[in-house]
């Protein structure tokens, strides 16, 4: 019989499936009672008997055990990539089923394009090279190398031609980048490229795909030659969706929000958690009883491709993500799902839902029909549906998405026509959150907040009836900007409300009855309110909201007297709630002093400019001074109550962003909250209470609805910057390509295996069974041999019970342990291990035994994804010495902290290691005067010494820490503050195999939660608002001539603070879509303003 359809790689050529077939012939002739026989698969390795029909199922998708006599088989690299490519093909044309399909010589267009792919896959790259490079694996480990180090495509040209000259004569590299990107090509799913109407009134799709006009304004669809004015990348989402299940590397990890999620009532740790999710499972239970069945967010956000070259042109991807997956495989741009790639260079605005046509066709498809696929976990075919839950996006892009406009009187898209709002100088602001207080809280009838009693209620919460109401009396608008379309400059009555549309989003059947249908983005929130802070803390112009018109405002108001300018109306009196410009400095300074730990975050202190400002902060930066630096900076500044506010509202942000959230702490937080907005208004001016400000007090319940919600960048696949738009569609196909096939390589650095900055040494001599050698952990620096001396003792010390049995006393335990236990534990152990064996394991025997009297001293190290260094190392812009650890002082649980002096590997017998610091501790003991705690944090006396002579823990039982400067105390004082790792999680042990343990932190300390946010009632009293040590600022007149603004005392001319009038102009006729002064108070990720969040930096999509 010819065997050499065994070797085959491509399982689904007629080839292959004849053999099979021909196989399972033979094979019926030899089944038992029963009617089975050993199954040859490569997974069964001829070691389970099976019935036929599931052989044949196994040797068509594991393929045929090629050695029988060496076990499993073989897996190289062409084995790897057969398989890649087998599962990469499964879900286009291969059907398990009657095995004469397969025979059939009708097969869709993509066989051919795959045959090609696995005959690259036989074929050697040159005559006489190793059997287990061939021509398409030497491509792929090629490109590999090429994306992970970012080479230029010159580069790559380069090297092509080099190894043409190296290689033997006929060998089959390919000659250019070009072509190596082609053949990669096919292992991707594709795009469709759909042409858009140049005013954005259609795309040219579906029963319009011929049309040589728009079939709304009758613009023609070509700018000449057949060359379209737009064009849209759609990568339908269908396939991709199915490739998650086909591959082996994920189909177990989509089941992990069932299968392998530890539910903890009241705990939220996953999306799944919330309360959106679980009432969508509750109102779809065909849907939900399917764990596979796919949940995806989809977000969008403009980006600028050309970086800080160019600042008018953007695009607008949309990115669907799946939640089905752990968080820490959310959190990966691995696994996020291009759909649109919408092109620039204006913005899409109100015309958002035009490109989103040919998604929501397919995701109502996913709901109604779903679609047929192969699940390689279980190894059958399934139905498989999906449904979007909820968007996620920045400020801007929620109004194109929602349908609700984020601007004017109205903007809170929560609150809707509820909307506390106030019209003043050139703005609005959103003050008045009293009213979110009960009725009989005494604040409602205070009239220092604003000059009025407050006797609104709180906000209404609209359900899903009365919002499609609404929806359905806005008359329909005619999408476009054409000029000939009279709807894109029309009057939007007061009744309409903020309503701009209603959503596509809508036809999908399920999205009227969520409970979350978008997510406030928290990170841009936060990003927003830090500008606002800082910039008027230290009076950064542009950023601060303590400027003339606010204190204008205050005039016009009559309220807050102390604030008013002074009576010629040029004097500014100086606010308590900004810094000197002495102060400015001092907390320039200790910005730029603060070391944070590795991989925390970056400097910050590259952001300090030479006149004393911040500026250039990105999110993340944003997201550290908030919630680390500022509350710590701020203690020797400012006055008692203001500083007290700014410190509780930094802390509620702290406590919102945690993995880890606590429903009944959020419930308390929406209360606190709302004490911290209120308080705030009675320190800062209107202008600070910007729309971003106002969204804090959603924020609790949208955690409680969403869970801790998970959210790249496309920027850098730009190279022809002509055409921006099909650079970043082709090269995405490649990276979908090298993503998908990297999954399955072994023997090759790829971005899944390759290890990050702060790896660990997980690789061990045996499997241990004592906790105390089973650190995993990896030197770092140089290191040097001591001897261990006395100290040996101190690390090897474990024994109290049997002394306190024998009469010994708390006093004389110590001394006593130290001069017994050792000798006890080896005779005991030594004589059990002579009587029973096999009671005594290897890692007792080497316990007992003990140490080598000589240890390798190291100056750093990393231990479970987290790097320590000695103090010797404090000197660097990093600081990784910090340490807490839990242990007990006077027989109850306390929290000890210090500093690392030496990192000690300890070497036992049979290759057995310990990872011991010898540390410092600062004196902690409760009401000693060496630490106290103020606005819940902890701040300590570094020169103070404690526990001298116990000095030892295991690497494993310290918890990383760093101190920040307490300005107030002195250079001895430090303010102690906790870190959590971003690449680290805090999730029980789940039962899923395929587990990071590089991204689980098992850890039982990271269970500790913040304290709980109880802010003071105590109000700001308006006298305390101005500081009189401080001079007046005096402007002179030329300055509110030069700027254009009114004085105090001259009539206004604007019309800003009169009611607005009941009829609106809605005008998409602008340069990108958005009325003038919209975003005024917004600040994207990036730091940039006005520019309709569109990013110029490498930061996320949203």
């Amino acid at each position: 019989m010819d065997r050499s359809w065994i070797s085959n790689p491509n399982r689904i050529s007629a080839e292959y499936v004849a053999g099979v077939e021909q196989f399972l012939e033979v094979a019926r002739e030899t089944v038992d009672a029963t009617g089975c026989i050993l199954c040859p698969c490569k997974n069964c390795i001829n070691r389970v008997k099976r019935h036929i029909g599931e052989i044949r199922r196994h040797l068509l998708h594991q393929g045929f055990l090629i050695d029988h006599s060496s076990g499993p088989a073989h897996e190289s690299f062409g084995d790897e990539m057969g398989e890649a490519f087998h599962d990469a093909t499964r879900d286009h044309y291969f059907d398990i089923g009657s095995t004469s399909d397969m025979l059939s010589p009708e097969q869709p267009a993509d066989s051919e394009r795959y045959d090609k792919l696995f005959e690259q896959l036989k074929t050697l790259l040159y005559d006489g090279c190793n059997d287990t490079i061939s021509a398409l694996t030497f491509v792929v480990k090629l490109m590999h190398l090429k994306v992970l180090n970012k080479w230029t495509d010159r580069s790559f040209d380069m090297l092509i031609k080099l190894l043409q000259e190296v290689l033997p004569p006929g060998n089959r590299c390919p000659d250019s980048y070009y072509s190596t990107r082609k053949m990669l090509c096919d292992v991707g799913l594709g795009y469709e490229q759909i042409d858009v109407c140049k005013y954005d009134c259609s795309l040219f799709y579906g029963e319009y795909s011929t049309d040589q006009d728009c079939h709304v304004c009758g613009t023609s669809r070509y700018i000449r030659k057949k060359i379209p004015h737009k064009r849209l990348r759609y990568f339908p989402i269908t396939p991709r969706l199915k490739r998650l299940y086909s591959s082996k590397s994920t189909a177990t990890l989509m089941r992990w929000h069932k299968e392998g999620r530890v539910v903890e009532p009241g705990v939220l740790r996953h999306p799944a958690d919330g309360e959106a999710w679980q009432n969508f499972d509750s109102l779809n239970e065909h849907f939900a009883s399917d764990p596979r069945s796919i949940r995806l967010g989809l977000a969008s956000d403009g980006f600028n491709p050309f970086g800080n070259m160019s600042t008018t042109y953007n695009m607008w991807p949309v990115v669907l993500i799946p939640y089905n997956l752990p968080p820490w495989k959310i959190a990966a741009k691995t696994n996020y799902l291009l759909s649109l790639l919408i092109p620039g260079p204006k913005s899409p605005t109100k015309d958002f839902d035009v490109f989103l046509r040919p998604l929501i066709d397919d995701l109502k498809v996913l709901w109604n029909v779903g679609t047929d696929c192969f699940d390689a976990h279980e190894g059958k075919r399934f139905k498989l549906f999906a449904s979007v839950i909820w968007t996620v996006s920045d400020f801007p892009a929620y109004a194109y998405l929602s349908g609700w406009s984020t601007q004017g009187k109205l903007a809170c898209p929560v609150c809707l026509e509820d909307t506390r709002h106030m019209s003043i100088r050139g703005k609005q602001c959103y003050m008045g959150h009293r009213c979110f207080l009960e009725a009989e809280h005494p604040w409602r009838n205070r009239k220092d907040f604003d000059g009025t009693v407050e006797v609104r209620p709180p906000p209404r919460r609209f359900e899903s009836s009365h919002i499609l109401a609404q929806l359905d009396a806005i008359s329909p608008r005619q999408p476009g900007k054409a000029p000939s379309n009279l709807s894109r400059k029309r009057k939007r009555l007061s009744s309409k409300l903020n309503w701009l549309k209603k959503s596509i989003l809508f036809e999908l059947p399920y999205w009227s009855s969520l409970k979350l249908r978008h997510n406030l983005d928290v990170m841009h929130i936060e990003k927003n309110v830090c500008d606002n802070i800082v910039g008027t803390l230290m009076d950064i112009e542009g950023k601060t909201k303590d400027t003339l018109k606010a204190r204008m405002d205050l005039k016009d108001l009559d309220y807050r007297h102390e604030l008013h300018l002074d009576l010629d109306g040029k004097t500014k009196p100086f606010a308590s709630y900004t810094f000197t410009k002495e102060e400015c400095m001092g907390f320039c300074e200790y910005i730029k002093a603060v070391k944070l730990p590795d991989g925390f975050g970056s400097n910050i202190g590259r952001c300090v400019t030479e006149n004393y400002k911040l500026s250039g902060m990105k999110t993340h930066d944003s997201h550290i001074l908030l919630q680390k630096l500022l509350p710590a900076g701020i203690i020797s500044f400012l006055t008692e109550p203001v500083r007290e506010t700014l410190i509780e509202f930094c802390q509620f942000f702290e406590k919102l962003c945690a993995r880890t959230l606590i429903v009944d702490e959020l419930r308390e937080m929406q209360m606190s909250i709302i004490l911290i907005l209120c308080k705030l208004e009675k320190i800062y001016p209107p202008a600070f209470f910007t729309i971003m400000v106002h969204l804090c007090v959603h924020l609790p319940e949208q955690a409680i609805l969403g869970g801790p919600v998970c959210m790249g960048t496309y920027k850098g696949f730009v190279r022809n910057t002509a055409r921006p738009d099909g650079s970043i569609a082709e090269a995405y196909m490649i990276d979908e390509a090298l993503t998908f096939l990297s999954r399955y390589m072994r023997n090759i650095e790829t971005k899944f295996n390759r290890a990050e900055r702060n790896w660990d040494n997980s690789t061990l001599y045996t499997v241990p069974v004592l906790d105390v050698f089973s650190a995993q952990f990896r030197s770092l620096g140089a290191n040097e041999l001591k001897e261990l001396g006395d100290q040996r003792k101190k690390v090897h010390c474990e024994h109290t019970s049997n002394l306190l049995a024998a009469g010994y006393s708390i006093n004389e335990l110590h001394v006593a342990q130290e001069e017994q236990f050792l000798g006890w534990f080896h005779d005991k152990v030594t004589l059990q291990k002579q009587a029973n064996p096999s009671t005594v394991t290897e890692d007792l025997y080497s316990l007992a035994v003990g140490p080598e009297e000589r240890y390798v001293s190291q100056e750093a190290c990393v231990v479970n994804g987290i790097r320590f260094r000695s103090t010797v190392h404090d000197g660097l812009r990093t600081q990784c010495s910090g340490i807490s650890n839990l242990a007990q002082h006077d027989g109850i649980d306390h929290m000890f902290y210090g500093v690392i002096l030496e990192v000690m590997e300890v070497v036992y017998i049979r290759g057995r290691k310990v990872l011991v610091f010898r540390c410092q501790w600062f004196k902690s003991m409760p009401n000693s005067n060496s630490i106290f705690e103020q606005y819940n944090m902890t701040s300590i006396n570094i020169k103070s010494s404690w526990y001298e002579d116990q000095s030892y823990i295991l690497a494993t039982q310290a918890r990383q820490v760093f101190y920040l400067p307490n300005l107030q105390r002195g250079d001895s004082w430090k303010i102690i503050q906790k870190v959590s790792h971003r690449h680290l999680y805090d999730i029980p042990v789940s039962t899923v195999d395929d587990i990071d343990e590089n991204t689980v932190d098992d850890n039982d300390d990271d269970d500790e939660l913040l304290p709980p946010l109880q802010p003071n009632t105590t109000l700001v009293e308006p006298s305390s608002l101005v500081r009189h040590d401080i001079a007046p600022i005096h402007f002179p007149e030329q300055f509110f001539v030069e700027l254009n603004i009114p004085g105090p005392n001259l009539p206004r001319n604007d019309h800003s603070f009169e009611e607005e009038e009941e009829e609106e102009e809605e005008d998409d006729d602008d340069e990108d879509g958005v009325d003038e002064g919209q975003w005024d108070d917004y600040t994207d990720s990036d730091g940039n303003e006005n520019e309709d969040s569109v990013h110029t930096d490498d930061d996320d999509i949203s």
